[in-house]
């Protein structure tokens, strides 16, 4: 049985943002998980209370990558770089 996995080069792309966020404090963990018919890079602000975001790489999915906010899908695509830059963004927060 062959599993879901990711490239070397997405693992990198994941990282150098995954790298950013984490200087500035903004995510604390990831975990990855590989299944037969899909991969997940799970982000997490803390780990009690699950993931935060989750990058999901599917064997037969149409859209390739999905992108997902504490459960809810946000971006897919075939390319992982239009999730990577959704990623990028800063996370806006209200200030009074």
């Amino acid at each position: 049985m062959k599993l879901v996995r990711f490239e070397k080069k997405e693992i990198n792309l994941i990282m150098d943002v995954y790298s950013k966020k984490i200087s500035i404090g903004e995510w604390k963990d990831y975990s990855i998980s590989f299944r037969k018919n899909y991969a997940i890079f799970a982000i997490h602000k803390s780990f009690k209370l699950g993931p935060y975001f989750e990058i999901k790489k599917s064997k037969f999915s149409n859209c390739h990558f999905t992108l997902s906010f504490q459960n809810n899908v946000v971006v897919t695509s075939h390319k992982l770089n239009k999730l990577i830059s959704y990623l990028k963004k800063p996370n806006l927060k209200l200030v009074r």
